[in-house]
Formats: C-alpha cells, sequence, structure tokens
C-alpha cells in the first residue's frame, strides 16, 4: 500500500519474512522426522529379516588324502575316538561329499579313510586299548553299572576284546572285587538315593531306578541297604 508509512510497511516485510523462514524450518524438520522414520522402518526390517533368515548350508569339500588328513586331525583334537568311531565319523564326511560330487568313488573314498586310520595308529593318534582304558574309568567313577558299560563301549566302535581287556584293567586297578557295587555306591551318592537322600523317599522308586541304570536287584538292595558311614 503506497499510502503506509515506511517503517509499517518495513515491519510488514520482516513479519512475511520470519513467516516463510519459520515454514521453511517446519517443513525442513518434518522432513527429516520423516526420513529417520522410514530408515528406522528399513533397519528394522532388514534385522527382521536378517534373524529370519536361514543360514547358507555349506557346499562338501571334494575327498583328497589332505582333506581327510586335516578333517581327521581337527576332529582327534576336540574328540578321544575310538578307530570304529573316528571310521564312522569320516565316512559320513565322504557321504556327503559324494551326494555333491557325483564323479567321486566312494569305495575309493572309504580307501583312503583305511589308509588314514592305519596311519593314525602308528602315530598313536588312534589306540583303542588306551581309549578303552579310560572310558572304562570314567564309566565307572560315574557309578555305570558293568552291563551298561558293555553297552556304552560297544556304542562307541570298542570290540569285545578291548571291551574285556577295558574292564579287567580297571577291576584290577580299582583292587574292586565287585565293580557293580562300587558303582552302584557311587551312583546313590550321585542322585542322593539311599543312605544319602536328603529327604523321605521311596525305596520301591530307588530300587526301580538303579535297575534301569543296569543294576541287578541284589546288588542294587544291597546297596541301598548300607548305611552312609560305611558307604564312605
Amino acid at each position: 500500500d503506497p499510502h503506509r508509512p515506511p517503517a509499517q510497511i518495513r515491519r510488514l516485510q520482516m513479519k512475511r519474512a520470519n513467516e516463510i523462514v519459520l515454514r521453511f524450518q517446519l517443513h525442513r524438520y518434518s522432513f527429516r522426522v520423516k526420513l529417520s522414520s522410514m530408515n528406522n522402518t528399513t533397519a528394522k526390517s532388514a534385522a527382521i529379516k536378517g534373524a529370519n533368515a536361514k543360514p547358507k548350508k555349506k557346499i562338501p569339500r571334494r575327498i583328497t588324502d589332505s582333506y581327510l588328513h586335516n578333517a581327521g586331525l581337527y576332529y582327534l583334537q576336540r574328540y578321544a575316538a575310538s578307530t570304529g568311531q573316528f571310521r564312522t565319523v569320516m565316512r559320513r564326511k565322504v557321504d556327503r561329499s559324494c551326494l555333491v560330487h557325483v564323479d567321486q568313488d566312494r569305495a575309493q573314498c572309504y580307501a583312503l579313510i583305511d589308509t588314514l586310520i592305519e596311519t593314525f595308529i602308528r602315530a598313536g593318534l588312534l589306540n583303542d586299548e588306551v581309549y578303552a582304558q579310560g572310558l572304562a574309568k570314567s564309566l565307572h567313577r560315574r557309578g555305570t553299572s558293568t552291563r551298561m558299560m558293555r553297552e556304552k563301549m560297544k556304542h562307541r566302535g570298542l570290540s569285545a576284546d578291548h571291551i574285556a581287556e577295558a574292564l579287567t584293567a580297571q577291576r584290577e586297578d580299582a583292587g574292586d572285587n565287585d565293580m557293580d557295587l562300587s558303582a552302584a555306591l557311587r551312583l546313590i551318592r550321585r542322585k542322593r538315593l539311599g543312605a544319602f537322600a536328603t529327604k523321605p523317599r521311596d525305596r520301591t522308586k530307588d530300587l526301580a531306578s538303579l535297575a534301569r541304570a543296569g543294576f541287578s536287584y541284589e546288588t542294587a538292595n544291597k546297596a541301598l541297604a548300607m548305611g552312609r558311614e560305611s558307604v564312605e
């Protein structure tokens, strides 16, 4: 308006300029909020997809002498194993590899395993006699019955001869004429049965528990009848 004083015109101009700046700042702030929300949604979606994504299956490698040798060493560094158990583990690797690399001869791969086992036996990395004796000692210490010890040792790939020798050696080392009774006493101490119970228990249930562990009724009954002083 040409009739307005210059001072009033300047105030109006300043007011409009401030309104424009304020609207711009509000628009910029709103844009930032929307952008941040979109980024958060995208990040959450990516995280959810990542959490639900199935891990990619590792493709089995081709079977070679060096691969079997390194894989065998790595396994024996982590686990103690009998010859039979080691053969089973290595054959599984061969079976998985042959499903992918169909040009491989499974029989030839098995032959490589047999050669590797002979090498490891000569090097002392596989020794069924030592392994059987160590396993027998560990199982007896945990209160395992002779019958269950035989089953567990057989499951680990040990021969009947190695099992019998290991049980005989364990009996001689411990000076134990009744291995089952001493094992039953170890078990009732560990499971807090019989004289070691911390609260009243049903004797029938304790007998059943020992029976499931492979002990005869006579051995279980004798172990539960013994007082705490005689056991310790």
